[in-house]
């Protein structure tokens, strides 16, 4: 079974803020809805992926 969006994570999208710090507030990023959120679920509440809580890259 593929995942769906489904738009419920357009309810709790998190407000817009500087990239560099959404990881350090508690924003999640879901990958395949492509928004970030303001969860405490490990998962989107939308399509059930893993949700990402630290960035891909870090620049030093």
């Amino acid at each position: 079974m593929g995942r769906t969006c489904r738009g419920i994570c357009q309810m709790h999208k998190a407000e817009s803020v500087p990239n560099k710090i959404r990881y350090e507030i508690g924003q999640k990023r879901c990958t395949f809805c492509g928004i970030f959120l303001k969860v405490d679920e490990t998962r989107c509440i939308c399509c059930k992926a893993v949700l990402r809580t630290k960035p891909r890259s870090k620049k030093q």
